[in-house]
Parts: C-alpha cells; sequence; structure tokens
C-alpha cells in the first residue's frame, strides 16, 4: 500500500474526526471538511497529532504525518468494519479518509455503545479518544494487525 498525499480538506477532516480540531464544526457536513485553505491555520492541531502519535512535532503535513493519518484511518476503518458490520461495508484500503461512510459509522457505534450525546448531532460523528479507546478494547488484535500493514 503506498502513502497517500491528503488534500488539505482530507487531512482537516481527518483531525476533525479524530476530534483534534473542531474550528469547522460549523461546516455543514462536519466533521467532513471542504476547506482547501493552507493548514498553516490548524498548525496547532497537527501538532497536537504529531505529538499524540510519537511523530516530530513540527506542525508540518509531510510524508511521515500523511503515512500515520492513513494508518489510523485504516486502524478506525477496520475495527468499524468488524464491530458494526455497516452496509455498506468499509474497506479502508479503498478509502483511507473521514468522510461520510466513516462519519456516519461512527455515528451508529457512539448510539449503539451508549456514548452520551451532547445535543450536538454533528459531534457525534466525532472518534474522540474515548470512542477510539472503545474500539480497541472491542477489537483487541485489529489495532496490531492493522497497524502492521504496509503504508
Amino acid at each position: 500500500m503506498s502513502v497517500l498525499s491528503y488534500t488539505n480538506a482530507q487531512f482537516r477532516s481527518i483531525l476533525n474526526g479524530l476530534g483534534l480540531r473542531n474550528q469547522g464544526s460549523n461546516e455543514p457536513n462536519f466533521p467532513i471538511s471542504s476547506d482547501e485553505g493552507n493548514l498553516d491555520t490548524d498548525r496547532s492541531s497537527v501538532i497536537d497529532f504529531q505529538a499524540y502519535f510519537g511523530l516530530a512535532t513540527d506542525g508540518i503535513v509531510g510524508p511521515q504525518t500523511q503515512a500515520k493519518a492513513q494508518q489510523q484511518m485504516y486502524v478506525i476503518q477496520y475495527e468499524l468494519d468488524l464491530v458494526i458490520k455497516p452496509e455498506p461495508r468499509i474497506r479502508p484500503q479503498n478509502s483511507p479518509f473521514y468522510g461520510l461512510q466513516t462519519a456516519e459509522a461512527i455515528a451508529q457505534f457512539r448510539r449503539f455503545y451508549g456514548f452520551e450525546p451532547d445535543g450536538n448531532v454533528k459531534n457525534d460523528r466525532i472518534a474522540d479518544l474515548s470512542v477510539r479507546l472503545k474500539l480497541d478494547e472491542l477489537t483487541p488484535n485489529a489495532r496490531a494487525m492493522a497497524e502492521a500493514m504496509p503504508v
């Protein structure tokens, strides 16, 4: 699997979807972003992403940061596919993005596993740390298998 080069909007969607950026919550399809503007405005969110995943914290979305984002999207989508079996099935190797299908699968997962809604429907589509930890708990071997996939 080769490393993708995410567009700025796709990378913002990943930051939104992981709960690391919420400036775009006024976007109609949040956490999915359509903002292709320069990522310098999201430097602190990129640094948070890099720090959380053990990367150099330079705030630049370079090849290592892109590869880690791709890997993490693969993990989340693979785990969602195992746990909730959405229709159509999520095939992360074909589409490792935080798009509508991922957002809807997260919302379904949050409802099924009793994550308390906060009244903001858009927030129910975010795979924040508590959601990711629950996914990891329910699929103990999936993260290791997904992270071992070459990018």
